[in-house]
């Protein structure tokens, strides 16, 4: 991360410049955008710090607003990953039920017919059944209006509503629940923080 914000006639630390002082913002694996230097720059610009105090106050409120982003990412992610998942595995067994009771028909119309038990060649198509079940979920995705309509009506017809599904993952993902908690407080944090900053920036002595 640079810090790209000048404090001329205002440096006591003279020819040493505070931002190489400041440590670097480290790249995180896994993070939702590589838009942070972005949102440093125009969040700081936003806040107008005058003095170096205040940089840094307004560097740890932009982190702190960051820091919200992502958790609200993250939960998302967590969220979605985990209804997909779990849409999959509902349908896929649904899939197989459905494949079973045709198996079981066709075996027994062909013992009707006078077949041999050993001549049977029926067999259930494993890999189709998990594509298929893929394809529902891909299409519950879509943005375009028909397939998502589709795809709902196809997973309600196999008995797998995903209005429910994604309504258990709210109230049961625990991994889910605990990004969401974690939010008020640094929530909380922006608001005291914030106030703060707002009184320092008030508190500047009147230059004559």
């Amino acid at each position: 991360m640079t810090h790209n914000l000048n404090f001329s006639g205002r440096d006591p630390l003279g020819h040493l410049s505070l931002n190489t002082l400041l440590p670097e913002r480290p790249a995180i694996v896994g993070e939702f955008s590589p838009a942070y230097e972005a949102y440093r720059q125009v969040t700081v610009a936003d806040l107008a710090p005058v003095t170096q105090y205040e940089y840094i106050q307004a560097l740890q409120l932009v982190d702190l607003n960051w820091s919200i982003l992502q958790l609200k990412a993250s939960a998302h992610a967590e969220l979605s990953h985990s209804t997909e998942e779990e849409l999959h595995n509902l349908l896929e067994g649904k899939l197989f039920r459905e494949a079973d009771r045709a198996f079981d028909v066709e075996y027994d119309a062909f013992i009707e017919a006078g077949g041999d038990e050993d001549d049977f060649e029926g067999s259930i198509d494993r890999k189709k059944i998990e594509r298929d079940a893929s394809n529902i979920v891909e299409g519950l995705k879509s943005r375009e209006p028909a397939k998502r309509e589709a795809a709902t009506a196809r997973a309600i017809s196999l008995g797998v509503d995903p209005r429910l599904v994604l309504s258990g993952q709210m109230l049961d993902n625990g991994r889910y629940q605990r990004h969401r908690d974690a939010l008020p407080d640094l929530e909380k944090r922006v608001r005291l923080m914030s106030a703060e900053y707002r009184e320092l920036q008030r508190s500047r002595p009147i230059e004559v």
